[in-house]
């Protein structure tokens, strides 16, 4: 995700991004732009038309995911560039030896869902393309060979990604639907397709959310500039381009192909035929090197959390957890090789899970105020645990994983509305009020877990001093 070979500032030692490494808001453009023209949003778009979406109402559940991660990813976003912290090196501070430890599991094991999820459907893709089979095979060999650029540094695939493969894949989908509009009767794009698959229109959004969720943005914007709105413009250009354009793209390919539920590799080949002139390698290959440079950003997701757990360690080296996060890749990709059902599951706990963490954790620096990050403590110095703050992570994910259908012993989900923004607000309102219950008690400061180092007299919890101001 961040272009740095030299220093990653993973680990407790220095684990924060100095104010001479901050980015421009131009790299953060490209970077966004990248991420979201992939083929997770064309295969969301796909998704939307086998549950008898029409285009318009496609479009409408991606935009309103989209804004709805948006007042997510600000606060998000400002949390890291304020602190210069990766989201792992702050549950140090903010949630405690357990919660870092929790939540550093956390963050590898939504990233290997999502890595298991792209290479499995890059395999279904190039089966599509080219007749290959073997998908299950072939997926985790990509997996396993997808760490490379996290492990050796590699800058030439993410530029190439940049510069070459990301506009070209724009302006085929910007040529795919703008086609598919001008060949289309108006009656089709308007008309809902028959349904293959349930998708209630606000668990649809609820998917979106998902489908653009990362969950650990302070990894990525701890090198971006401390101002609370400077992240936006780079934000609302990848969503206009990944949860409308590609979403736009994804109902087309389905539209136009006549393909239904878990034919995407076969719609995908129509689509090159109909769009990209009939050039198969050259769908390969931007398919390739989008999936491999995007999933840079789960592998560093994966380090991070990876780090913070063993980058102490003595004799412990960055590539050491590259390495075992390839072969944790590697198990998932094996184990999770169903492309749609693997989409839902992952998109779903990615909404809820992290983000909860990260509200807690805005929550506290931002209206509790009262707690120093501007070191990273060893494991040692750090408190047992924040007990409110892992409280209300723990109830806002049972409520969200309840609300999303995703409890062993659920059948269906409930009707309960955008079910990850009200995880969200939930951890958060819990967060503040259990914090408020316990300000002022003798054991305060233990119960909210600050850090025995970074306890500053001065500043210790107390009634009046751990609420809002």
């Amino acid at each position: 995700m961040a272009d740095t070979a030299d220093h990653d500032y993973s680990t407790g030692a220095a684990g924060i991004v100095p104010a001479e490494q901050r980015r421009s808001r131009y790299h953060f453009v490209a970077l966004w732009v990248t991420l979201a023209a992939g083929f997770t949003y064309l295969f969301l778009g796909f998704q939307y038309h086998d549950a008898g979406y029409s285009l318009p109402q496609a479009i409408a559940a991606g935009a309103i995911g989209a804004v709805a991660y948006f007042l997510y990813a600000l606060p998000a976003a400002y949390l890291g560039s304020t602190t210069g912290q990766t989201h792992a090196l702050l549950t140090r501070s903010i949630l405690g030896k357990i919660g870092s430890l929790l939540v550093s599991l956390l963050l590898v094991g939504v990233a290997a869902g999502w890595t298991a999820f792209a290479f499995n459907l890059l395999a279904t893709l190039f089966d599509g393309l080219y007749g290959w089979g073997h998908v299950v095979v072939i997926s985790v060999l990509l997996a396993v060979l997808g760490i490379a650029n996290n492990l050796f540094g590699f800058k030439g695939i993410a530029g190439f990604a940049r510069w070459v493969a990301a506009p070209l894949m724009i302006i085929w989908v910007l040529y795919l639907v703008i086609k598919g509009i001008g060949t289309m009767p108006a009656a089709a794009l308007s008309a809902t397709p028959k349904p293959t698959a349930e998708l209630p229109f606000l668990t649809g959004v609820g998917v979106a959310i998902g489908s653009v969720m990362w969950g650990n943005e302070p990894d990525t914007w701890r090198y971006g500039k401390p101002k609370f709105l400077w992240p936006a413009p780079a934000l609302g250009i990848a969503f206009a381009v990944g949860l409308v354009l590609f979403v736009a793209g994804g109902w087309m390919m389905a539209q136009l192909s006549g393909a239904g539920q878990y034919d995407f590799g076969p719609a995908f080949h129509y689509t090159v035929e109909y769009s990209l002139f009939g050039a198969l390698w050259l769908g390969g290959l931007v398919a390739l090197v989008l999936i491999v440079a995007i999933n840079d950003g789960n592998y560093y997701e994966m380090i991070n959390g990876g780090q913070n757990l063993l980058g102490t360690v003595p004799g412990w080296k960055r590539w050491h957890t590259c390495l075992l996060m390839a072969v944790i890749a590697a198990v998932f990709t094996w184990q999770f090789p169903d492309v749609q059902d693997g989409f839902y599951k992952v998109a779903s706990w990615s909404s809820i899970a992290l983000p909860s963490t990260t509200v807690v954790m805005c929550v506290d620096q931002f209206w509790l105020r009262r707690r120093r990050v501007d070191e990273v403590p060893t494991w040692r110095e750090s408190a047992l645990a924040n007990w409110p703050g892992l409280a209300a992570v723990v109830l806002a994910v049972a409520f969200g994983a309840w609300g999303l259908g995703l409890l062993p012993w659920q059948d269906a989900a409930p009707s309960a509305g955008i079910v990850p923004v009200e995880t969200w607000l939930l951890a958060g309102l819990i967060y503040a009020a259990l914090a408020a219950a316990v300000a002022g008690k003798p054991n305060a400061a233990a119960v909210l877990g600050f850090s025995r180092r970074l306890r500053e007299p001065t500043t210790e919890p107390t009634t009046e001093g751990y609420t809002q101001r």
